[in-house]
């Protein structure tokens, strides 16, 4: 269904965006422009836009924003549904440890807080890739859990080892880090856990992914990939290691699970409801380098658990982490006992994140 924007109100965008400025300035002073989206101006002009374009809409049922928390803009449109898709919540950051390294997301104003409450509780369906978030969407927001669904996610990268006919090499030593932020997403750590494993294994090594670094003995950094350069890095790796101290969800864990990789990140987040520690691969505790080590060590000294561990990961990812099973369970939520419901979809921002964001 194609959904045009409503010129009545795009004409006045610099109307709009003079006052989300001018709006961020008084609340959040010189750290204004990081926050431009975290003001009642900014959710004011956004939900104006969407509620025309949904007023413009013909024979939708459900309304699906993606990313995006906003107030509910079907203005209550006969039969019409809104539900939202998000992976986390400002007061869910606000509560987390910090691991010595301050997250922005604790500098947003309160008055947001009270916006996503609202926001919330307008909702006809809340959708959420977690049950950690589901956790904080009912005790730090008040709002129903029957009101609120746990969809799980797929990856964004189009990987399957076994669907493009990849023999994976369980005797070889290949570690692979995914992320632009390599500080919250615990890169440091992984290369001094690094240094232990080159000990042990010299031929160990590991590709960085994303960032960019001065490659030394073991270790080479390829900056930003995409497509099949980066399928190809999962797919000539038997470990992916990110252990990350902040991730809303962690999208990348399930590319790499789909490349027959075993999984290490840490037990804070959402990724221990993904890593299936000892089974899929393992969660270490934050900024322990010394167990990080100590897993890497234990799997490269075991060929045939490793292969085990990945094949297990790969099952997993087919009967539960593919935007499949995520559709499915949405489709059953907005109508249930409808077979092979259709959803019309308006959005305004693309599902969760992607291997090398956030």
């Amino acid at each position: 269904m194609e959904v045009k924007h409503s010129l009545r109100f795009l004409k006045h965008r610099f109307f709009y965006i003079a006052l989300i400025v001018v709006n961020a300035f008084l609340v959040y002073g010189i750290r204004y422009r990081r926050y431009f989206e975290r003001t009642a101006a900014s959710q004011w002009a956004r939900h104006k836009a969407n509620r025309e374009i949904v007023a413009q809409a013909r024979g939708v049922d459900a309304v699906l924003t993606l990313g995006s928390l906003q107030e509910n803009p079907t203005d209550g449109k006969d039969g019409v549904r809104h539900a939202i898709v998000i992976d986390h919540v400002n007061l869910l950051s606000k509560k987390i440890p910090d691991f010595g390294i301050p997250f922005p997301e604790r500098e947003v104003s309160a008055s947001w807080n009270e916006f996503e409450r609202r926001a919330l509780h307008s909702q006809d369906r809340i959708f959420v890739l977690s049950n950690f978030v589901k956790g904080s969407i009912v005790d730090d927001y008040g709002i129903d859990p029957e009101k609120v669904t746990v969809i799980g996610a797929g990856p964004n990268l189009d990987v399957d080892s076994k669907r493009d006919g990849i023999t994976k090499d369980f005797n070889g030593r290949n570690i692979l880090f995914v992320g632009l932020d390599p500080v919250r997403k615990g890169l440091p750590l992984l290369l001094k856990a690094f240094e232990s494993v080159v000990k042990v294994f010299p031929d160990a090594h590991l590709n960085v992914v994303g960032v960019e670094g001065q490659n030394r003995q073991g270790v080479t950094y390829h900056g930003r990939l995409h497509g099949d350069a980066l399928k190809r890095m999962f797919y000539e790796s038997q470990v992916f290691a990110m252990p990350s101290l902040r991730e809303p969800f962690g999208i990348v864990f399930l590319e790499a699970m789909w490349s027959q990789n075993v999984c290490i990140g840490t037990n804070a987040f959402t990724m221990p409801e993904i890593i299936e520690h000892g089974v899929t691969g393992y969660v270490v505790n934050p900024q322990d380098e010394v167990e990080l080590a100590d897993r890497l060590v234990t799997l490269f000294s075991n060929p045939d658990q490793l292969k085990q561990m990945a094949e297990e990961g790969y099952r997993k990812a087919q009967s539960k982490w593919s935007w499949d099973v995520s559709a499915r369970i949405v489709g059953e939520s907005l109508f249930p006992g409808v077979e092979r419901p259709a959803v019309d979809l308006i959005s305004e921002s693309p599902p969760a994140e992607t291997s090398q964001s956030r």
